[in-house]
């Protein structure tokens, strides 16, 4: 829940500051890079809730959160990068988050009880969340194709040439 209120916040404040001389995609990389900043400091400060997303298995669970942690924050500081490479920083995210989405399938379906977030239906409500979040780490760090050139208006020729 925090990640996504900072993603909004920062999307919002992003847009607020730079409105006029930005794009979406802009606003969103930017709040987008602040949540995951966010999200990676939290790894690190407060693990308990990240450790309980791993399962039984995971060796070095507590290096897991940790090294995740700071590759959130790296990935996260690198949204801010200049342009020609945002569209690797893009992808590098985006597998990122498909990397840990089984995190999130494995509280959904055993029903880990996570500190600090709400039972219920909420872990499966992340499944989709985490989709869309990949389509925004891809969305808001590509580069849009650049605008065909304007063909020559015929009737303006003939009428430069008389």
């Amino acid at each position: 829940m925090l990640f996504l209120t900072v993603l909004v916040a920062g999307t919002a404040v992003a847009w607020l500051i730079g409105r006029r001389r930005s794009t979406w995609q802009d606003h969103v990389r930017r709040g987008f890079g602040a949540a995951m900043i966010v999200a990676g400091l939290s790894h690190l400060g407060r693990p308990d809730p990240f450790l309980q997303h791993l399962p039984d298995w995971v060796p070095w669970p507590d290096a897991t959160v940790f090294v995740s942690g700071i590759v959130e924050m790296a990935l996260g500081g690198f949204m801010y990068a200049p342009a020609r490479f945002r569209e690797r920083v893009g992808l590098a995210l985006a597998v990122y988050l498909v990397a840990v989405f089984p995190a999130n399938v494995y509280v959904a379906v055993e029903g880990i009880d996570v500190q600090g977030q709400p039972d219920g239906i909420y872990p499966w409500v992340r499944l989709p969340l985490q989709a869309l979040f990949v389509f925004l780490a891809w969305w808001s760090t590509r580069i849009a194709a650049p605008e065909p050139l304007p063909l020559p208006d015929a009737g303006r020729r003939e009428h430069a040439t008389r």
